[in-house]
């Protein structure tokens, strides 16, 4: 069969289309007719990295660099696409080191092996690594030589000046006064030599005659060692009648006292006795606690109303009535309550020590003082067991009720939340 000359131009264009594809690649480094595997790397700088650049193993050429962009949560991260035609398996924990080929700069990209047993498979993500470029190396090779030389030059500025202040016309006149004060020093000690030698002619007969008074006084001490241990023999006698008195006597009893006294306070460690019993019974400090909160309580009532417990009255115009509300009361909700708790001529900060455990303290001032009193609060019951926790400490705090804002008297609260 014969081709025509169209079949001729249309078989020799996908010849020369294919050609060119292949070419193209080839200069990428591609090969279309390998098959390749492509891996993946992240990386803040690629540090010039471009597509093409060749991944080598071990110095071997297994790959190339297929593609570099920006990673897609626009964090401003590079990611590489690595295509490998090697079918070399890497292990997990396998790095991809961005490193300098030559002098010149020029980018690889290494493959460092992981120790891992399990493998890597197609389109997983290696592990990354920057190599420090030749002018980081060079630095850090030379930063220590510069700073070693940095400090020479510093220590021979340092030398120079000296040397210059020393040659000096002032350096060289006080150089000359020293030695001339030198001179003079040496004359003197000459000359006070010379008055001590004088001095020692003059005093010879007075050492003699100091050394003979110190023989005399050895002479008597020796003369009178009889009289010496008479009065040794003396201090004995006095001594042994010390010693006969009757101090150990006097030790023992102390010692019966001694153990009498840790008897009774051991007694009173195991609570035996009366006073054992006040010393380690914890409920009677309780009691003791509890009947001087009552009786804080009952004073504080008192000083309240002296009428409850004292009646003075020439006509009787009626019974007294005291309110005293139970537990669980429920008012309306108009009827509020807060508790006064200290009033003051002069003003007090609310975060004073005094007020510590009392919280929601709030001041109102009305004529020249000032009232420092807790929030309203409509819980009887509430209010009731705060009242008696601040009446430890404030005694004089008291109860106060309120209608619509309006202050009112408990017995009228009540009245108002039977009707």
């Amino acid at each position: 069969m014969k081709l025509t000359k169209t079949s001729k131009i249309g078989i020799l264009v996908i010849v020369c289309l294919t050609l060119l594809i292949w070419g193209i690649n080839f200069l990428k480094g591609r090969d279309i007719f390998r098959t390749e595997k492509v891996f993946y790397a992240r990386y803040k700088n690629v540090g010039g990295l471009t597509a093409t650049t060749l991944v080598t193993l071990n110095g071997l050429k297994v790959g190339y660099v297929r593609e570099i962009y920006f990673a897609e949560d626009l964090s401003g991260d590079l990611i590489v696409k690595i295509a490998l035609h090697n079918n070399f398996p890497l292990p997990k924990g396998t790095s991809a080191e961005i490193a300098s080929s030559d002098l010149l700069g020029s980018k690889v990209v290494k493959l460092n092996l992981g120790k891992s047993d399990m493998l890597l498979y197609a389109n997983d993500t290696l592990a990354t690594k920057m190599e420090a470029d030749i002018m980081q190396q060079v630095n850090e090779q030379i930063a220590p030589i510069k700073a070693k030389a940095e400090r020479m030059i510093e220590n021979f500025d340092s030398i120079v000046t000296a040397v210059s202040k020393i040659l000096s016309s002032d350096s060289q006149h006080n150089i000359s006064e020293s030695i001339r004060q030198i001179k003079l020093t040496m004359t003197n000690l000459e000359n006070i030599s010379g008055n001590l030698n004088e001095v020692v002619t003059d005093q010879k007969n007075n050492l003699s005659s100091t050394i003979s008074n110190m023989s005399e006084v050895t002479g008597n001490l020796k003369t009178n060692s009889a009289k010496l241990g008479h009065i040794m023999d003396n201090f004995s006698s006095f001594s042994d009648s010390i010693t006969k008195m009757e101090i150990k006597g006097t030790i023992e009893h102390l010692n019966g006292s001694v153990a009498n006294l840790q008897t009774i306070l051991s007694k009173i460690d195991t609570a035996n006795g009366t006073l054992g019993l006040l010393v380690n019974d914890p409920r009677l400090y309780q009691n003791l606690n509890q009947t001087s909160e009552s009786l804080n309580r009952l004073l504080v009532d008192f000083r309240l109303n002296p009428k409850k417990y004292i009646r003075f009255s020439a006509i009787d115009l009626g019974k007294e009535v005291y309110v005293s509300v139970p537990t669980g009361k429920q008012f309306a909700d108009n009827i509020t309550f807060r508790i006064q708790i200290y009033v003051s001529e002069n003003p007090i900060s609310l975060t004073s020590p005094m007020f510590q455990g009392i919280e929601e303290i709030s001041e109102i001032k009305t004529g020249n003082r000032y009232y420092y009193v807790s929030q309203q609060d409509s819980s009887y019951d509430k209010v009731i067991m705060n009242l008696n926790k601040i009446q430890r400490a404030f005694p004089e705090a008291f109860l106060k009720c309120y209608k619509n804002g309006k202050e009112i008297s408990l017995k009228k609260a009540i009245k108002t939340n039977q009707k």
